[in-house]
């Protein structure tokens, strides 16, 4: 068992620097292309937000781990809405923007949706991965029309894209191939580890992907929200988890159907139902009363455990 448990927090390890080597190479090279800050800030929510994830689920698909490539992505968006808004909120009250709930979150509703009624049955085909995956790039798309670029666009670089260009293109490449390596190794590592302690304690694939799995998946936004907290900046907190849950299902859960389809099964409806519930939480709470208190940052992370205690029975 210990293997395991190595094999899955190595597999964080390798995921959290993996995405984010990826995502600095990534943007410093669209820079030194000369791409818009409109498309630098695509890349940064679809790499930024999703990179674990992606790896993860597109592997487990590729396997033949069905119940996991779904449940990483189901998984993954309840622990955004459950945990890491929760902790965020305990931290530092969070405000919700206006252009938040008006444009982003009203796609990540859709989104989510979508994601829903597609996985119902316990089967995504490639067909609908394609309706996920178009959708994702076409919300992503209009938002970035209507809302611009990220206000931290520069920050989200870790450099100014002056210093950016001027970064050595064999520096950047070398970022690119290690965060790949790095993803793919650590992907590996969380669905081997995962699946073996499946096996130990005699539970689904699909409860250690909606728990253990997309927890680790999950530690970049976690990350990314604590420290926006911190410098008290609550819309990037928001904007976080609704451009991730956004871009799992829609590029995460699309690319994972069109390489193979997924008989997710296992998931089952609390997952999901919690998924959608969390959802409009979130969006009734974004209009009444305009923020997340601490006590609803409470009531949040006490949901997870509830969540997590019924899906164990």
């Amino acid at each position: 068992m210990l293997f395991y448990i190595l094999a899955i927090a190595g597999g964080c390890v390798g995921l959290y620097f993996g995405g984010d080597l990826l995502l600095k190479g990534a943007t410093t090279i669209g820079a030194k292309l000369g791409w818009s800050a409109a498309i630098i800030g695509f890349v940064l929510v679809s790499l930024g937000t999703s990179a674990p994830e992606l790896f993860v689920s597109a592997g487990a698909a590729m396997q033949g781990y069905g119940d996991m490539a779904a449940g990483n992505v189901v998984g993954s968006n309840v622990v955004n809405l459950a945990i890491v808004l929760g902790l965020g909120a305990l931290i530092l009250p969070l405000t919700i923007e206006r252009a938040i709930k008006i444009h982003q979150l009203p796609l990540m509703i859709g989104m989510t949706l979508l994601g829903y009624f597609f996985l119902i049955d316990g089967h995504l085909g490639r067909s609908e991965g394609l309706i996920l995956l178009l959708s994702a790039v076409a919300s992503v798309l209009w938002a970035m029309r209507v809302d611009g670029p990220p206000a931290d666009l520069e920050e989200a670089l870790g450099t100014s894209v002056a210093e950016a260009k001027a970064q050595s293109s064999w520096i950047s490449a070398s970022q690119v191939f290690a965060g790949i390596i790095l993803l793919i190794i650590g992907a590996e590592g969380l669905i081997w580890g995962g699946v073996g302690l499946a096996e130990i304690f005699k539970v689904p694939d699909a409860v250690v992907a909606l728990t253990v799995t997309s927890i680790g998946t999950g530690l970049p936004e976690i990350t990314a929200t604590v420290l926006a907290v911190a410098r008290r900046d609550t819309a990037m907190a928001i904007g976080n988890v609704v451009g991730s849950n956004l871009m799992n299902i829609g590029l995460v859960l699309g690319v994972s159907g069109l390489i193979a389809p997924i008989n997710s099964a296992g998931v089952g409806n609390l997952p999901l139902l919690t998924m959608v519930g969390l959802t409009l939480v979130l969006a009734v709470l974004s209009w009444f009363p305009g923020y997340i208190s601490r006590i609803m940052g409470g009531a949040l992370l006490a949901s997870f455990v509830v969540y997590t205690t019924l899906l164990l029975q």
